[in-house]
């Protein structure tokens, strides 16, 4: 079945606010869907007080934090437990490595790739520095910015306590093959797997448990959600690892590794998304009676489809394009390659590039996206940086096409 673009556009209320305007920056924030937007409002409307005393209003404000809650622990397939939600990915990264680094020390090895945006690459580096411990490098090839996972099993030993990589690039686009890349780890070393997904959950929420990491997080407001980041942490793990919030909740799972404490409107408004991937998933047919992960999984296959249509001719283009580098894979295969499309113009700045095509109405971004240390290993210069294309399913291969008839202008 295809995709219904009219149904779901219908579902993001900015799309009509311009309706000449290409938004393709969805990796730096999505749009917000209808649903988040109702629950948000309804939450601050009728419920905005301490949640979980018995009277009606705190009981029904705990209700729809932890429909929320068990919401997202079906979808990813993981227990109640296991989830953390915070106020963004960076920020749960940055608490997790003082919670995790607290028990590194010399000798003691982790490993990073420059791939990563920084917030699943400076945090680590600084605390393992901090406690001596080694950091370790998985290499990126300089020409693509792609991983090989042969060139990441040399540096595992008794000693690496985690790896951390990316499930997606948020600029090279490529989808990084999690389960095979952690099996490979397991079957080396008794190191932990931490994979950043805040660019692939966009385009797929995965089954969690069938990629066998360790950690998994990625952020909702990139997935048409609100402003908050969800954190997966296997329980076996937990207990062991140093928690961060006041010392009277730390038996709290859900406030172990969230200091600041859970933001109430934006906890409960995380289960919009789900509502919204319902909604879909029934205007297209959909069983209500299937799990959440076997809905996600439907939805996906919609998606994707609709997703590969939009990306392949822009990814054909730059790559064949004369002053242009495209970085990433030059196809569109098997789901390797997400609608994230980033491009290197030859002979003028990115800033130039994006400047003629926001002149078109199209709303790309330039710079380094947080990729610092990614855009040096590529040779270019992170002030300038690189131009990037960001799409999702709500966008429509017209949009696509009017991309491509600006890029035709903006590269001349």
């Amino acid at each position: 079945m295809k995709l219904s673009i009219d149904f779901v556009r219908s579902n993001f209320p900015q799309l009509q606010d311009e309706p000449e305007f290409v938004f393709c920056a969805s990796a730096a924030g999505s749009y917000l869907a209808q649903p988040v937007i109702d629950n948000l409002e309804h939450y601050n409307r009728h419920w905005r007080v301490q949640p979980y005393s018995p009277y009606p209003s705190s009981r029904a404000a705990g209700l729809a934090m932890d429909r929320a809650r068990d919401g997202w622990s079906r979808a990813l397939n993981i227990g109640a437990d296991e989830l953390t939600i915070g106020p963004s990915t960076s920020i749960n990264s940055y608490v997790m490595a003082q919670a995790l680094g607290a028990d590194w020390g010399p000798g003691d090895e982790i490993v990073v790739t420059r791939q990563d945006h920084e917030s699943n690459h400076g945090v680590w580096r600084r605390k393992a520095e901090a406690q001596g411990a080694v950091v370790k490098e998985w290499p990126i090839d300089p020409s693509t910015g792609l991983l090989d996972p042969a060139e990441l099993y040399p540096l595992l030993g008794e000693r690496t306590r985690w790896v951390f990589f990316t499930h997606c690039s948020n600029i090279i686009g490529t989808v990084n093959p999690v389960a095979e890349i952690v099996s490979g780890i397991r079957q080396r070393s008794g190191a932990k797997a931490c994979v950043d997904a805040v660019a692939y959950a966009p385009h797929h929420i995965p089954d969690v448990k069938a990629l066998d990491v360790d950690m998994y997080l990625f952020s909702l407001y990139k997935v048409f959600g609100p402003h908050q980041g969800l954190m997966y942490l296997r329980a076996e793990l937990q207990e062991s690892i140093q928690a961060q919030s006041h010392f009277f909740i730390q038996g709290d799972s859900h406030k172990r590794f969230n200091p600041a404490g859970p933001q109430h409107a934006q906890v409960a408004a995380c289960q919009g998304v789900l509502d919204y991937f319902a909604a879909l998933h029934r205007h297209h047919g959909g069983s209500e009676s299937v799990s959440a992960a076997a809905m996600l999984q439907s939805v996906h296959a919609l998606t994707a489809a609709h997703e590969a249509r939009l990306a392949a001719p822009l990814v054909d283009y730059l790559d064949h394009a004369p002053r242009v580098r495209l970085l990433g894979k030059t196809h569109i295969r098997d789901g390797d390659r997400s609608t994230t499309i980033a491009f290197q113009p030859l002979g003028k700045s990115a800033a130039d590039v994006a400047k003629a095509l926001q002149a078109r109405d199209i709303g790309v971004e330039h710079g380094h996206f947080y990729a610092h240390r990614l855009m040096t290993s590529l040779g270019i210069d992170p002030a300038d940086g690189v131009v990037r294309i960001s799409l999702v399913h709500y966008n429509s291969v017209a949009e696509v096409d009017r991309i491509l008839a600006a890029l035709d202008q903006a590269l001349i």
